[in-house]
């Protein structure tokens, strides 16, 4: 369903887009993939078992779409990008996108654009497939590319927003702790319809709740939802 996005999508960068899911035949492409997670990402070692046990069939997310790509220019490995599309919620969480310097060189000025939309329009149609319809996309960025984002139609919100170390596996390391990041989403016209904020916890929840596994009385988490719920 989604083969004439990529199509697109291939195009319009040069890249070619290789699904990493469960099913695939080829394991070299999931250490292809966790390899350059592991070099632009090195702060997340934990994805590479989370990558594997999604790839084994090991891991199951009950209403919740996995998508993992990997990017290869010239029949080579150059990067990877990593979402969900989180049906309960309508939500596309937007984890990881990076790609070798040296290949960047070579690609269209707007090549994380087209990306962008491709992941956009692959969310859309997976709430399609579930008789559901997307709200939103929502990244977690640094502060330094919230510009850039904005550019591709993302809207920054004012939500104090905070990741937690470590990820899904927090409670590893005890109580959970934070480091700030830049919240942003982008709207689909379904969303637009709904309430602001409504859209914006929603998608809060779909990271924070959803993927973290965060307690929803976290004081961190129980902040972060009321600024959430006042935006108009």
């Amino acid at each position: 369903m989604t083969d004439s996005i990529l199509r697109e999508l291939e195009e319009l960068t040069t890249l070619t887009i290789t699904p990493v899911i469960h099913g695939s035949e080829r394991s070299d492409g999931l250490e292809s993939l966790v390899r350059s997670l592991a070099t632009h990402f090195p702060e997340h070692p934990h994805v590479a078992e989370e990558l594997a046990a999604i790839w084994t069939g090991d891991l199951e997310i009950p209403g919740v779409v996995v998508h993992a790509w990997l990017l290869k220019l010239n029949g080579f490995p150059v990067g990877a990008t990593v979402f969900h599309t989180n049906l309960r919620r309508r939500t596309v969480l937007q984890h990881f996108v990076g790609i070798d310097a040296e290949a960047r060189s070579q690609l269209p000025l707007r090549w994380v654009q087209y990306l962008a939309n491709a992941v956009f329009e692959v969310g859309i149609r997976d709430c399609e497939d579930a008789g559901t319809t997307l709200l939103a996309s929502m990244g977690e960025n640094h502060a330094e590319h919230a510009r850039t984002w904005e550019r591709f139609g993302y809207i920054t919100l004012d939500i104090d927003y905070r990741e937690p170390r470590h990820g899904k596996h927090w409670r590893e390391f005890g109580a959970p702790t934070f480091f700030a990041m830049t919240a942003q989403i982008r709207l689909t016209p379904a969303g637009l319809e709904e309430p602001f904020g409504d859209v914006v916890q929603s998608a809060v929840k779909a990271f924070l709740l959803d993927y973290y596994l965060l307690d929803p009385d976290e004081p961190t988490v129980v902040h972060t939802l009321e600024l959430a719920a006042n935006l108009a």
